[in-house]
This record gives C-alpha cells, sequence and structure tokens, in this order.
C-alpha cells in the first residue's frame, strides 16, 4: 500500500521490508521538484538513522515528535 504521510514522498513496503520511493501525485503538484527531493532525503535520513541505531542495540522501535528516540 502506498502511503505519502504528509511526507511528499510514497513510502510503498512492497511486502518484504523494501521500500519504494517516488513523488506522491496528490502532494507532489503542488511542490517543486527540489522540494521534493529535499523531504525525500529527510527520509532517508530517518531510515539511516534508526538503522544505525539498530546495530547498536539503542532503538526501542518508537518515533517521537518525528525523530527517532
Amino acid at each position: 500500500m502506498c502511503a505519502c504521510n504528509g511526507t511528499g514522498v510514497i513510502q510503498n513496503d512492497i511486502g518484504t521490508g523494501m521500500y519504494q520511493f517516488g513523488p506522491c501525485i496528490c502532494e507532489a503538484a503542488n511542490q517543486t521538484p527540489e522540494e521534493v527531493d529535499r523531504k525525500r532525503h529527510a527520509v532517508m535520513a530517518r531510515l539511516r538513522a534508526i538503522h544505525q541505531l539498530q546495530m547498536e542495540g539503542k532503538w526501542d522501535g518508537e518515533v517521537r515528535n518525528g525523530r527517532t528516540a
């Protein structure tokens, strides 16, 4: 299932733990390609931070205020 979740970026869990990223049609129509790219980079940075915390055993699976715990 695809959902923008207010990010302007499709986060499509394809069922194997992998995600596809692309501009959401509903939101991208009102955003420049640069803004869509900025939001995509922000999502990727959060995923990298979560992964790093998981590798260190410090992540409890919670996201608070848009930031990792």
